[in-house]
């Protein structure tokens, strides 16, 4: 048994809770074992910063996020469950809770279909794709004027090179 390891069992026989300290790092696994559903959450705190790992009955990653303050913060990666192989299916970027950044969605063979920049929630481009091998970008759409300025610093390179 690892460190100040701690197993809860929940009077539905259905959820289990373990926690421990490893090293510097808190960690709490969540087990959800309904008919149909099981999850097991992989729930590490390190120096203010919550990362998750939700992963299936088999073990494969479903997602990964972040959280500050109880705000999602920093990268957000969802994954293909039926490939299990790690292959992404999408990243957002969030700050302070909000969307900010770039945020791609991901075919199977691992093709761009959607690529958005948000700037503090709101959705401001949307970088339209060349249907072609390279998936090159072919243009860009903005989609709201006003919040252009609030976006980082690459993102503002990228709409000058591509508009």
């Amino acid at each position: 048994m690892k460190e100040n390891q701690k197993i809860t069992l929940y009077p539905s026989k259905n959820i289990q809770t373990e926690t421990y300290q490893d090293g510097d790092t808190f960690v709490t696994k969540h087990y959800y074992n309904a008919k149909h559903a099981y999850v097991k959450e992989l729930i590490y705190l390190k120096d203010g910063i919550t990362k998750i790992k939700h992963n299936t009955e088999k073990g494969v990653m479903s997602k990964v996020e972040h959280f500050e303050n109880d705000k999602r913060q920093g990268l957000e990666t969802k994954y293909f469950i039926s490939k299990a192989d790690g292959s992404i299916k999408s990243t957002k970027m969030y700050s302070d809770g909000k969307l900010h950044g770039e945020n791609l969605t991901y075919n199977e063979k691992g093709d761009i279909i959607k690529h958005e920049v948000f700037a503090q929630g709101k959705r401001v481009l949307k970088y339209l794709r060349a249907h072609d091998d390279d998936n090159e970008i072919s243009g860009v759409e903005i989609i709201d004027q006003a919040n252009v300025a609030n976006l980082q610093t690459e993102d503002q390179e990228k709409l000058q090179a591509h508009r």
